[in-house]
């Protein structure tokens, strides 16, 4: 079996663990961590399969560019920076202070050199909220918890990967310094950004002006990697461009795409996000097995057991002493404490997970300068920070929640309930605005207020309200008008961005039906 026979097994291993987890109760990342590391020990023991090579430069340009737009593409707004006091301290503090511990512990339990384990901490330091968003979802967890987490998981990458940068440099070029690595990350930072914002606006003129859905899909999927990829080119934060590319995009999507383009690109972009999540996650699991077999040692299993109690303690600790050292110096009305439940489950809910194992893989060889095998030392406590938080927390935080009563399973029934009954009266207030404005249009705004007091949501069809051009005006005012009470509400962080995005489907699928595109959309699907 060679390379390619390998990739293929490890691709159809990655649907058929995908498949067994859509109906489990557990978080699917963790369940298909498990599986990956099942089958990574027996794919270690069975002879004659090639070991897994994943070329160490291409890991984070495979990865991380759609994960990172699609997190920040449902990033709300609004909501992110109400509270970006608290997202700020978990994403900047925390995470220095997490690197700088977990160096310490990991440079006195595994031997590895400073530079090296500056470099490990900055990996593990970044949590992932990919399984805590998953079991938030299913708990009804505060709106502002989830920002919190989805925000600093956001955050905290762009800072651990500028941390990581400067570790590897000072252990692959032996010339580290601070004036250096400060320099070189005030140029980065806000180039990263320009780059972004300049590229999202450049690509929603470009969509503005096309009316071709399958190319608008692809334009979509292409140009978080070129944004990277001219990012790393130019040295700005690639990280950074590629969070305010998704931020753009987000923002200018109602006016630069279609009813038919928006729907194909959120259900294609679902695809690739889950689709990414699983692969990585059940390669995780396949390389954490082949590793523990392959390189097993009870000192270096030890130093992971270490490691992983260190980011483990240091967030909880961080969670119940520095949120309430911010409110006694004054800080309390922009950073409003959480409760001590809500706390518990903030300081719980860090899983580490796609982002650490990529910034693993992707360390070269270190042998020329630090002595002794520390990319593979790198690696297999990084896997064991990852599988652990996995199985700890990732399995417990679900009955965490519900122990502590911060979470509501109902919530999302109410917020969804709300959030329809606010469209309902947005859309009669501009029908109501344009048949006073409009007499020409009134007798198809009653027609369609009266279907709208039915309990529908726009759902009207064009041989009901006739086929004249003009016709169209009454529909699409109601339509936009519900639109702008989700796109406010999932903006101010009131509703979470998967109802948002239900109910915003729902809408241009109304749209669609007006304009006769229902089966545009099938061509579409169908190539």
């Amino acid at each position: 079996m060679n390379q390619l026979d390998a990739a293929f097994v490890v691709l159809a291993l990655t649907l058929a663990a995908a498949l067994a987890v859509r109906r489990a109760s557990a978080p699917a990342p963790v369940l298909l961590a498990i599986i990956g590391v099942v089958a990574g020990v027996v794919w270690h023991l069975i002879p004659g399969l090639p070991p897994l090579i994943v070329p160490p430069e291409r890991v984070l340009f495979v990865f991380l560019p759609p994960l990172l737009a699609t997190a920040a593409y449902s990033l709300p707004l609004g909501a992110f920076r109400r509270d970006l006091l608290a997202i700020g301290t978990l994403a900047v503090g925390l995470v220095l202070v997490t690197m700088a511990v977990t160096a310490l512990v990991a440079h006195e339990a595994a031997g590895l050199s400073w530079a090296a384990a500056f470099a490990l901490g900055a990996i593990v330091a970044p949590p992932d909220p990919v399984a805590a968003s998953a079991v938030a979802e299913r708990t009804g967890l505060s709106h502002r918890l989830v920002v919190i987490l989805e925000g600093e998981g956001l955050v905290n990458d762009a800072v651990a990967i500028v941390a990581y940068t400067v570790a590897l440099d000072a252990v692959t070029l032996g010339d580290f310094t601070w004036k250096g690595a400060l320099l070189e990350t005030a140029r980065s930072v806000p180039t990263g950004l320009l780059l972004g914002w300049a590229i999202g606006r450049a690509v929603a003129a470009l969509r503005r002006r096309m009316d071709d859905v399958p190319i608008e899909v692809a334009i979509t999927l292409f140009v978080p990697y070129l944004t990277w990829l001219i990012a790393e080119r130019t040295g700005a934060s690639g990280v950074l461009a590629v969070v305010m590319l998704g931020i753009m995009l987000r923002r200018h999507e109602p006016v630069t795409s279609s009813a038919v383009a928006r729907i194909a690109a959120h259900t294609v972009w679902g695809a690739v996000r889950f689709a990414s999540t699983a692969l990585v996650f059940v390669l995780l699991g396949l390389l954490g097995g082949e590793v523990a077999t392959a390189g097993f040692s009870w000192p270096l299993v030890r130093a992971g057991l270490y490691v992983t109690l260190a980011v483990i303690v240091i967030r909880l600790v961080w969670m119940h002493t520095v949120p309430h050292a911010l409110r006694a110096i004054g800080l309390e009305e922009h950073f409003p404490v959480p409760t001590r439940g809500e706390l518990t489950v903030l300081g719980w809910a860090g899983m580490r997970g796609v982002v650490s194992l990529a910034l693993a893989l992707a360390v070269p060889a270190l042998g020329l300068v630090d002595p002794g095998d520390s990319r593979r030392t790198i690696i297999f406590l990084t896997i064991a920070v990852i599988v652990g938080t996995l199985m700890v927390q990732g399995m417990t935080l679900l009955p965490l929640v519900r122990r502590l009563g911060v979470g509501d399973p109902e919530r999302e029934a109410r917020d969804e309930e709300r959030v329809r009954a606010r469209a309902l009266r947005a859309a009669l207030a501009a029908l109501d605005r344009l048949a006073r404005t409009d007499r020409a249009a009134a007798e198809h705004c009653d027609v369609l207020a009266a279907r709208i007091r039915e309990g529908t949501l726009g759902v009207a069809s064009v041989g009901a309200l006739g086929s004249r051009r003009e016709d169209e005006r009454p529909l699409r005012a109601a339509l936009d008008a519900q639109r702008r009470v989700v796109q406010r509400m999932r903006d101010a962080g009131h509703i979470g961005d998967g109802l948002a995005t239900r109910l915003e489907t729902e809408i241009d699928a109304d749209e669609m039906a007006l304009r006769g595109e229902t089966a545009r959309l099938t061509d579409v699907a169908g190539g």
